[in-house]
C-alpha cells in the first residue's frame, strides 16, 4: 500500500511540474529605463497616437528593466516572451523556480498560463453545399456590384467603389496560424506587385517567415484584400498589411503570450486595425470568465486607447448548448465583437454555429455581423484555387476590411470613433440583440449615400395587448422585436418573417416593460404603460410571445467542470517475463466501467474509475505441466503430458482506479479533446483455471469427460500497478502494467498472470 501511496504521490506529482510549467512574472517597475518613442515607432504609429491623443511616452511604451530580465532569465527554464504594457516576462518554470522568483523584490505577482488558442472556423461545415454556393455568386445588379462578390455587396460595397475608396494608406495587422502560398498565390498578386506587405513575424518559431503552416491565415487575408480574377473578395484590396503568426496546432500555454506580444508589435509597426480571427473560449476559460478580465481583453482595450481598432470573431459555439456567450477577446468593450451570418442577400439569419452575447457581465456582444461563409483563397499546386468556407474567422476579416475604407473615408476618426461608427452605419441600428449585434455594417453611412428611414409601423396599446400596426400595406417583411427591461437588459429577442402582413392583421405582442421594435430600416421603441397587463393575442393573428431559441440569460451561463464518463476496453494482455518456465503468451482482455473526472482547470483534473475486468488464457500442455499447481494433483493426472489438447485460464477482477487528466487539446463531440490519463490501479483478483483433452490410449469415456471439465479454483489475490490513456475524444490507446507479484506460486504467477495489457479505450461522456 505504501508503495501505490508513493507510486501515486510521484505522478501527480510530476504532471504538476508541467501542468503549472508556464507562467507570467509581473515586475513592479520600470525603474532606470529611458524610451525615445521616435526610434522605436513607425512614423505610422506616431501619426496614429496623436490622431488618438495617445501619449507617446506613456510608461507602458518603455522596455522592461533588463537587470530584472536577466535575473529571473537566470532562474528559470525558459523566457518565452515579454510584455512592455503589461510590465510582464513570460517564463517556463518549475514550482521551486516560482517559489524562487516570487522571493525577487521586483516581482509583484506570478500568474499561472493555461491557455488553448482557439482558431474561430467551424471546421465540420460542409462549405460547398448548393444552396451556399448558390447565394455567393456574384451579383450583377449594377456594373460596380459586378466586381465585387456578395459578401461585399452585403455591406453596400459599391458605395465605397464608386468614391474609388479600397483602404488605400490604411494599414491592417493580421494574426493567425500562418500564411502558406500568400507570398505566391493570385489572389494576393496586387498586393505583392505594389510591396504592400510592410512587416511579417512569427511569433512561435522567432523569425520573419510567416509563409506555411495553417492555411487558416491564407483564407482570412483573401477576406480582406484578396481577388479572384476581376471580382474583390476583400474590400480592403489597396490597404497595407503586418502579417504576424501567433498560432501552432498543439501549444496549450503559450499562444495567449504570442497574442499579446503580437498587439505590442502591430503597435510598433503602425497598425492602425487589427483582425484577428483567434480567440479564447470554452477550452480554455468557464462562460463567467467572459467578462473581459483575461489578458488578451485587457490587450485589445489598450490597443483602443493607443488607437487601433481590434476586430475579433465572436467564435463558433453556437450550437454549444453549454456555451452561451462569446469568445474572448471579443469580451473586451472596446473589441470590435463580429458574428455571423448565414449568405445571402435576401434572407437575413444568424448562422448556427455563430456564438452571441451578451458578455458574462451582461454587456452587449456582439457589435455588428457579416457572412460567416465566405469565399477565399485556398491552398494548392495551382496558386489559383479558390473556395467557400465557414467560420466567424471570415465574418471578421470582411469586417475589417470594411473598416478600412470607413477610416480610408473618414480619416479623423479616432479609433473608438470608428468602433462607434461602425455600429450606427450597420443595417439595424440602433435596434440591437445578442445575435445580430447592430447588425450589418453598411458603406453607405460613410460615403454620406444613405437615405432616412421613414416610417413603417407604429405601437397601439389597449387594455387587453399591445399590437404593433403597420403603415403601409405588406406582402413580405421582417421585423426584429426585442423586450428590454428598465435598465435596457435585453429580457428576450427575436426575428420574425412574416408573409401577408396587411394592414387587416396586426402583430400582438406579450408581457414586458420596453418594446424595441425594427422594420424595413425603421426603428421604434415604446414603453409599456402597465406593466400589470397580461397582453392577449386575438384572432387576427397569431400571438408572438417572448420565448425563442435566442432568448439569453447571463446568469444561466454554463459553469462546466465535471466529467463522468462510461467505458469500454478491449485490449491484449500478455506476460512479459523472460523466466525459463515461461512462454509468452497473450489473449483478449475486456474491461467495463465508470469514471468521474474533477476539473480543477480547463487542463487539468483527479479522477477515479471503478470497473470489471475478464482475460482468458489459453496455452499449450507443455505450459500447464510446468505449473507446479497442477503437478501437485493426483497421480493419475500426470497422464495429461500425453493427453490434454487445450489448457484455459479465466481471470477476473474488480478494481479501482485513481488518476490525473491532462488536457491536451479541444476536439471533439464531447468537447473532451486529446487528453492524456496517467495513474494507478488496485484490483481484486480471482482465477478458474479449466482444462480439456484426451488421452490417446484407453481410458474410459467417463474419465474423459471430467477431465474436460476438471476446474480448479485458486485463491484471491491483491495486485497493483500504472495505467495511462492517450484519447481523442471518446476513442484513444491504453496501457496497464502490474508491478507486484501474484500469488504463491511463482511459476503460475509468471504463466498465468499477464504483466502487461495493452488495448483501445472507447469513452462516451461530456463535460456537465
Amino acid at each position: 500500500m505504501k508503495k501505490i501511496f508513493l507510486l501515486a504521490f510521484a505522478i501527480i506529482t510530476s504532471f504538476q511540474l508541467h501542468a503549472q510549467s508556464h507562467y507570467w512574472v509581473m515586475l513592479t517597475d520600470k525603474a532606470g529605463t529611458t524610451f525615445d518613442p521616435y526610434s522605436y515607432f513607425d512614423q505610422k504609429a506616431i501619426e496614429r497616437y496623436r490622431l488618438n491623443n495617445a501619449d507617446l511616452y506613456d510608461i507602458t511604451n518603455f522596455p522592461l528593466n533588463d537587470s530584472y530580465v536577466q535575473q529571473i532569465d537566470a532562474i528559470v527554464t525558459e523566457d518565452f516572451g515579454q510584455s512592455r504594457w503589461f510590465n510582464a516576462v513570460a517564463v517556463t518554470a518549475t514550482p521551486d523556480q516560482v517559489a524562487r522568483i516570487q522571493q525577487l523584490p521586483f516581482v509583484r505577482e506570478v500568474v499561472m498560463l493555461e491557455a488553448n488558442m482557439q482558431l474561430a472556423e467551424s471546421g465540420k461545415r460542409k462549405a460547398e453545399s448548393n444552396d451556399v454556393m448558390a447565394d455567393l455568386q456574384s451579383g450583377t445588379d449594377s456594373a460596380l456590384n459586378a466586381h465585387l462578390h456578395a459578401q461585399l455587396q452585403r455591406m453596400g460595397g459599391k458605395y465605397f467603389r464608386a468614391k474609388g475608396i479600397n483602404g488605400k494608406g490604411i494599414r491592417i495587422a493580421i494574426f493567425d496560424g500562418g500564411f502558406p502560398q500568400v507570398n505566391t498565390h493570385a489572389a494576393f498578386k496586387h498586393v505583392r506587385d505594389e510591396h504592400r506587405i510592410i512587416k511579417t513575424w512569427n511569433f512561435p518559431n522567432k523569425k520573419e517567415d510567416v509563409y506555411g503552416w495553417n492555411s487558416h491565415g491564407l483564407m482570412t487575408f483573401g477576406c480582406i484584400a484578396g481577388r479572384e480574377g476581376d471580382v474583390d473578395l476583400g474590400m480592403a484590396t489597396g490597404a497595407e498589411y503586418l502579417l504576424a503568426r501567433t498560432e501552432i496546432e498543439a501549444e496549450p500555454f503559450k499562444e495567449e503570450v504570442w497574442w499579446q506580444m503580437a498587439v505590442e508589435w502591430a503597435d510598433k509597426n503602425g497598425a492602425q486595425i487589427i483582425s484577428s480571427s483567434l480567440g479564447y473560449g470554452k477550452d480554455r476559460y468557464y462562460t463567467k470568465d467572459m467578462n473581459g478580465q483575461s489578458y488578451v481583453a485587457k490587450a485589445g482595450n489598450m490597443a483602443a486607447r493607443k488607437g487601433m481598432l481590434v476586430c475579433n470573431s465572436a467564435g463558433n459555439e453556437g450550437d454549444d448548448d453549454k456555451w452561451r456567450t462569446i469568445i474572448t477577446p471579443s469580451d473586451a468593450d472596446s473589441v470590435l465583437c463580429v458574428g455571423g451570418l448565414d449568405p445571402s442577400l435576401t434572407d437575413y439569419q444568424r448562422t448556427s454555429f455563430s456564438s452571441f452575447g451578451p458578455s458574462a457581465d451582461g454587456r452587449q456582444k456582439p457589435n455588428v455581423t457579416a457572412f460567416a461563409w465566405a469565399r477565399s483563397a485556398n491552398t494548392g499546386k495551382s496558386n489559383e484555387e479558390y473556395h467557400v468556407v465557414p467560420g466567424t474567422s471570415f465574418s471578421c476579416p470582411l469586417v475589417a476590411g470594411f473598416a478600412a475604407c470607413a477610416l480610408q473615408a473618414k480619416p479623423n476618426l479616432t479609433a473608438m470613433q470608428l468602433f462607434h461608427e461602425i455600429e450606427k452605419s450597420a443595417d439595424l441600428y440602433p435596434y440591437c440583440d445578442y445575435s445580430y449585434g447592430y447588425g450589418v455594417p453598411q458603406a453607405d453611412y460613410f460615403t454620406g449615400d444613405r437615405k432616412p428611414a421613414t416610417p413603417t409601423f407604429k405601437f397601439v396599446q389597449t387594455d387587453s395587448a399591445l399590437t404593433i400596426v403597420p403603415l403601409k400595406d405588406y406582402k413580405k417583411c421582417r421585423i426584429f422585436i426585442k423586450n428590454s427591461n428598465s435598465i435596457g437588459e435585453i429580457i428576450n429577442y427575436q426575428k420574425l418573417e412574416l408573409e401577408d402582413f396587411t394592414k387587416d392583421k396586426s402583430l400582438i405582442l406579450s408581457g414586458g416593460q420596453i418594446i424595441t421594435a425594427q422594420m424595413d430600416g425603421y426603428v421604434a421603441e415604446y414603453t409599456v404603460k402597465n406593466s400589470n397587463n397580461a397582453f392577449l393575442s386575438t384572432n387576427y393573428f397569431p400571438a408572438v410571445v417572448f420565448k425563442t431559441d435566442e432568448t439569453h440569460f447571463s446568469n444561466s451561463l454554463n459553469e462546466g467542470g465535471a466529467i463522468k464518463e462510461s467505458y469500454y476496453q478491449l485490449g491484449i494482455a500478455l506476460n512479459t517475463s523472460s523466466d525459463e518456465l515461461s512462454t509468452r503468451i497473450w489473449s483478449p482482455a475486456k474491461r467495463i466501467g465508470f469514471r468521474q473526472i474533477k476539473h480543477f482547470s480547463k487542463a487539468y483534473g483527479l479522477g477515479f474509475a471503478l470497473e470489471y475486468g475478464h482475460t482468458s488464457f489459453r496455452f499449450d500442455k507443455t505450459v500447464a505441466n510446468r505449473l507446479d499447481t497442477l503437478m501437485a494433483m493426483d497421480d493419475d493426472l500426470r497422464w495429461l503430458d500425453n493427453g490434454v489438447i487445450k489448457h484455459k485460464v479465466n481471470l477476473g477482477e474488480l478494481g479501482i482506479e485513481l488518476f490525473q487528466r491532462i488536457r491536451l487539446r479541444p476536439c471533439g463531440v464531447f468537447h473532451k479533446g486529446w487528453h492524456w490519463d496517467l495513474g494507478v490501479y488496485g484490483n481484486w483478483g480471482f482465477n478458474v483455471y479449466k482444462l480439456k483433452g484426451e488421452h490417446s490410449g484407453d481410458i474410459a469415456d467417463t474419465r474423459k469427460q471430467t477431465l474436460r471439465n476438471l476446474d480448479v479454483m485458486t485463491d484471491y489475490r491483491w495486485n497493483y500497478g500504472i495505467v495511462t490513456r492517450l484519447t481523442r475524444d471518446w476513442i484513444g490507446l491504453y496501457a496497464r502494467y502490474r508491478l507486484n507479484g501474484i500469488g504463491k506460486d511463482v511459476a503460475a504467477d509468471k504463466v498465468l498472470m499477464p504483466r502487461l495489457e495493452v488495448g483501445i479505450n472507447l469513452a462516451i461522456g461530456a463535460l456537465n
